[in-house]
């Protein structure tokens, strides 16, 4: 493999990339669980799942997959940048909203924040299986194979550029 693709595979190597997505979804999870027991105590929740959001958007805004040919899974990264990852970013947005409510007192608002929750985890599990058809690529195990130095997402290695 020469250094042009090896440069090219390390732009969309998202290092931590599973490790990001657990952390979402076991957040979700938390949160989810305090909603049902009826707890406002969830700033920690809300706070993770932004900056994990950010983080993990971030990196992908930062690839430019027009430089891609046909050795590189670009339909998979073009779904999950332009679409999956969006489509999260809105969810999001939508459930803040939500639990800004619910936190200062409208508590009618508990199964509206289930189901919005449920609609985040689901978005989680479709970029979690984009992530595993991305791994399945040849091309990326053997870039993978040379020990590169990957781009990891904050906070979750400390082999950060």
């Amino acid at each position: 493999m020469d250094p042009k693709e090896q440069e090219l595979w390390r732009m969309v190597d998202v290092g931590g990339y599973a490790a990001m997505l657990t952390f979402i979804s076991f957040t979700l999870e938390s949160l989810k669980s305090k909603i049902e027991k009826d707890s406002t105590d969830i700033k920690d929740e809300k706070e993770k799942i932004n900056n994990s959001y950010e983080i993990l958007f971030k990196r992908f805004q930062e690839m430019n997959l027009n430089l891609l040919d046909k050795r590189f899974p670009v339909e998979i990264l073009r779904e999950i940048k332009e679409k999956v990852l969006v489509e999260l970013g809105q969810k999001y947005k939508e459930l803040e909203t939500l639990l800004k409510f619910y936190i200062s007192g409208s508590t009618h608002l508990k199964i509206r924040i289930i189901n919005k929750i449920k609609e985040c985890q689901g978005l989680v599990k479709q970029l979690n299986d984009l992530g595993l058809e991305f791994a399945r690529n040849d091309r990326y195990w053997e870039y993978r194979n040379t020990n590169p130095q990957r781009i990891y997402l904050e906070g979750f290695s400390k082999k950060k550029e």
